[in-house]
């Protein structure tokens, strides 16, 4: 079954809000929440929340709470391999797999790693193949979201400012918006 264009347009604004900040980022997440909530209110809400922080802080100091939440915390790794084999033979082979299923399908990845969680969910919002995207979604996003959200938050007095504490807990929130919509969008699809 096709998916909806609605699902598709979701998904790419998920993938948006969860690649490196840069300009539109409050309007992007502000789309992402109406479209969300027909989803799952609490995705909406969740993403409502991130919403309003990208809005109150400047894009600099954004990127470096994107820096550090992402790229300096393991936990948080946006690289879905790295949460399901880490650094291991297997997460490479699951990167070719992965580029050799995108170059089927006519998709670029561009420079960042195909396993990277805005990049598949990118992948999934144009991929006409219904069964690899559920295989993608089931098999390895709902997963490491899973364990990305699973993860306790660092403790408070290692943060040197108290933004970047609320930045961390931003794009927690985001994260588990995203594994709320994925596990809605899956049944929406699967019923389509």
């Amino acid at each position: 079954m096709p998916i909806a264009s609605t699902t598709r347009r979701a998904l790419a604004l998920l993938a948006r809000l969860l690649d490196y900040p840069s300009a539109g980022l409050g309007a992007a997440a502000r789309e992402c929440t109406a479209l969300v909530a027909e989803y799952d209110r609490e995705a909406a809400t969740r993403v409502g929340e991130f919403q309003e922080f990208v809005e109150t802080v400047p894009p600099g100091q954004l990127e470096e709470i994107y820096t550090g939440v992402f790229e300096l915390n393991a936990a948080f790794y946006p690289y879905v391999g790295y949460h399901l084999f880490g650094e291991t033979y297997k997460r490479s082979v699951f990167l070719l797999e992965l580029k050799q299923r995108y170059a089927a399908h006519g998709f670029d990845a561009g420079a960042e790693l195909a396993d990277h969680v805005a990049v598949m969910l990118r992948f999934v919002s144009v991929c006409d193949d219904a069964a690899l995207s559920e295989e993608i979604l089931r098999d390895a996003l709902l997963p490491a979201l899973d364990k990305m959200c699973g993860k306790e938050e660092n403790d408070p007095a290692e943060d040197d400012a108290l933004v970047q504490s609320r930045g961390r807990a931003a794009y927690q929130q985001l994260l588990r918006a995203l594994q709320l919509a994925l596990g809605t969008m899956r049944f929406a699809m699967a019923v389509a």
